[in-house]
């Protein structure tokens, strides 16, 4: 099932991404979308057998089912967001399987994630999440799509009870009319890219652009034995250039905790 080792959270908010193994699709039909709707909203808004509602797993703010992979913009609540994500997988391929009479995982091994701290990140991922249909040329409109959560943000107040997607912005004391102005508002946004999905720079050239980020006193030095201040700086302004996290901890050795804990030091002889 999809795993992943991930930074922690300290909002608990997560721009989650799951795709099918080798990119196949995961979703062919309208009872596939509606199915795995049905899973993100007994999550969201469990009830028991009576109807009666029941404690959620997890909030959901946003979500878009494209044909080989999911976004969601997701808060943990009790449980681990590996967790959340096995249960949706689990029920999902569980689901998958026997209808197709097929065995093995759906998913690839890892699903990606990124945490969400603030609200101007909040807000762009709403933007993004919704805006997946039309970058991928599947739709002229955000709203026009059927499989995101773009519809329940369209709908009225008195229709809103229906929906599953908690329309709020933790980090801002916004009415749900305001929220739902600032994620209409979308459909100029076709340029933004979110970190999950960025294209990466090769490997080779990531290690000469840092290479040539190094400060000059320290140009003897291999990138993994450079002092940790001097590292901490160094990435900084790697990431900038777009060396990911992940390469900046294969080739320079820092952590990706202490890369997300913001804990670079700014030292004047890095330019």
């Amino acid at each position: 099932m999809p795993r992943t080792q991930r930074v922690p959270s300290p909002t608990g908010i997560y721009h989650v991404m799951l795709r099918g193994i080798n990119r196949s699709d995961i979703f062919h039909d309208e009872i596939d979308f509606m199915k795995m709707e049905k899973i993100l909203r007994s999550m969201a808004k469990p009830v028991d057998k009576k109807g009666n509602p029941q404690k959620p797993l997890c909030k959901i703010y946003a979500y878009c089912l494209m044909t080989n992979h999911i976004h969601l913009l997701i808060a943990e609540i009790e449980e681990p967001i590996g967790t959340i994500v096995k249960r949706l997988g689990v029920a999902y391929v569980s689901y998958y399987n026997k209808r197709r009479k097929r065995t093995g995982p759906l998913f690839e091994g890892r699903f990606r994630s990124e945490p969400v701290d603030g609200s101007e990140y909040f807000i762009t991922l709403l933007h993004y999440i919704h805006n997946n249909p039309v970058k991928a040329g599947m739709t002229i409109k955000p709203g026009w799509y059927k499989w995101s959560s773009m519809r329940e943000y369209e709908l009225t107040e008195e229709a809103y009870e229906r929906g599953f997607c908690d329309q709020t912005i933790p980090f801002k004391n916004l009415t749900r009319s305001e929220v739902r102005d600032i994620v209409l508002n979308v459909e100029d946004l076709k340029s933004f890219v979110s970190p999950v999905d960025k294209e990466r720079v090769d490997n080779a050239d990531a290690e000469e652009i840092l290479k040539s980020l190094v400060p000059e006193e320290f140009s003897d030095y291999n990138l993994k034995d450079l002092p940790k201040v001097v590292k901490l700086a160094l990435s900084s302004k790697a990431q900038a250039n777009g060396i990911t996290k992940s390469q900046l901890v294969n080739l320079v050795g820092v952590t990706k905790y202490s890369l997300y804990r913001g804990k670079t030091k700014r030292i004047r002889t890095v330019k």
